[in-house]
């Protein structure tokens, strides 16, 4: 997804959820490296997308995450939702596939 394609969804006004997550890096042997990712709703294929936030978006990102309302936090990573995202998913998305969705993840 091109970076223009991301920011309209960041400021758009559909149910996304943002992750934060921490990749292991061998040559400092500690989780370092914070990722991002943006979760979105599929409601045609019921089905949630996910999409890699490059890292020159990630201080646009973390500029608006005050729009978002944490839901999740642990040391190895933090959920941000808008607009009720797991209410959304866990409305068109079956139980199978949020359960698939998790354990790829």
């Amino acid at each position: 997804m091109k970076s223009t394609e991301i920011k309209d969804l960041i400021n758009g006004q559909e149910p996304i959820a943002i992750v934060r997550y921490f990749e292991w890096t061998v040559i400092s042997k500690n989780y370092c490296h914070p990722r991002y990712l943006l979760l979105k709703l599929n409601t045609i294929c019921k089905d949630i997308e996910e999409v890699h936030i490059p890292g020159n978006m990630v201080s646009f990102l973390v500029s608006k995450l005050d729009s978002f309302q944490e839901v999740f936090r642990r040391d190895d990573g933090t959920v941000w939702e808008r607009m009720s995202f797991r209410d959304k998913v866990k409305e068109h998305v079956p139980r199978p596939k949020i359960n698939h969705f998790i354990r790829e993840s």
